[in-house]
């Protein structure tokens, strides 16, 4: 939140910090430098840059405290050695690599809200190599965000799953290892489903876990299950485009099954959390028709086709669960 006149300048002043990170990260500094202490000169022409260029990061990635410094040696901290060294089993390098794409993506912001949708042109969604580390960055992020969430769902007796854009699967094996007998669908672009199958078979879940590549829009979701995961998915759409989607996850639940949406929830003002309203703002940058909802938009969206007892729970300031029951057998404008 703004509410100073230090406040104004350090948002305006905050790319800097991020282009250093990323930068770093983008060059394997962490990497390369592991357990090691190495010389900017040594890291530099590992990492083919310039010498003067790399010592000059290092010092201020120093200066942020992602890095120690020795003499003339530089050597990871404990933090950027859990979480930027990419051979370690947390990193979240691919996460900051997506965050690297949306630094450049925001940087089309004038020009989008000038001219409107379209008006930048971000990597494409469908491109199979964006989509497999897209897949990986939202892996790695679920390290954080998966316990807060998964604390918060209860499946009882369920015993089937359909994770809709399920990404790498981190949420659909969470699930499994709290509900006994549970089997999970993970649905998502054949790119990112790659990455879920190999996940599953690292982790030892291959047995409970189908995997199904197609589109959101023109392949059958299989079913009918006890319970539909949908997660992150709708601010990507407009609401046309989302109630096309949400009537066949209508179709492939069983009567009395559980619909649990995580989202970005707006609260009643589209203001706040201010953390969503940005995000909702990144959506019209990059997206066709994407943005935030309220919990009140959806639930009116559900209402209708015969989805009930609703139950909503903010897990974070950005994420928040809609959970609703497919109660009723009437379904208006079923096509």
């Amino acid at each position: 939140m703004i509410r100073s006149y230090e406040d104004l300048i350090r948002t305006a002043d905050a790319y800097a910090d991020s282009r250093t990170l990323i930068t770093g990260v983008d060059l394997d500094v962490f990497t390369y430098l592991g357990s090691k202490s190495l010389t900017a000169k040594t890291i530099a022409q590992k990492s083919l840059t310039s010498p003067e260029g790399m010592e000059l990061l290092l010092n201020a990635l120093v200066g942020m405290g992602v890095l120690a410094k020795r003499g003339d040696r530089f050597r990871n901290t404990p933090l950027s050695r859990t979480y930027l060294d990419a051979t370690g089993p947390r990193s979240i390098t691919n996460f900051l690599w997506l965050a690297g794409q949306h630094w450049e993506d925001w940087m089309g912001l004038t020009q989008a809200i000038k001219k409107g949708r379209g008006a930048a042109s971000p990597q494409a969604p469908d491109d199979p190599v964006f989509r497999r580390r897209f897949a990986k960055a939202l892996h790695e992020r679920s390290f954080y965000i998966t316990p807060k969430l998964i604390r918060h769902i209860h499946l009882g007796k369920a015993k089937s799953l359909l994770d809709l854009g399920g990404g790498a699967g981190s949420y659909a094996f969470a699930l499994i290892r709290k509900t006994p007998g549970l089997h999970a669908t993970i649905f998502d672009r054949p790119a990112a489903v790659k990455v879920a199958r190999a996940e599953a078979k690292r982790v030892g879940l291959s047995k409970r876990v189908t995997v199904v590549g197609g589109d959101l829009f023109t392949h059958d979701y299989g079913g009918p299950y006890d319970v539909v995961f949908y997660s992150n998915v709708i601010h990507i759409y407009g609401p046309k485009e989302n109630l096309q989607i949400l009537k066949k996850v209508r179709r492939s639940l069983r009567p009395g099954g559980k619909l649990i949406i995580v989202e970005y929830f707006l609260e009643p003002d589209r203001a706040h959390p201010p953390d969503v309203s940005s995000f909702a703002l990144m959506m019209y940058l990059f997206t066709e028709s994407g943005r935030c909802y309220t919990w009140e938009e959806l639930t009116r969206w559900l209402k209708p086709m015969g989805f009930s007892h609703f139950h909503r729970t903010r897990v974070t300031k950005k994420i928040g669960i809609l959970e609703a029951t497919l109660t009723g057998s009437n379904f208006v404008n079923l096509p």
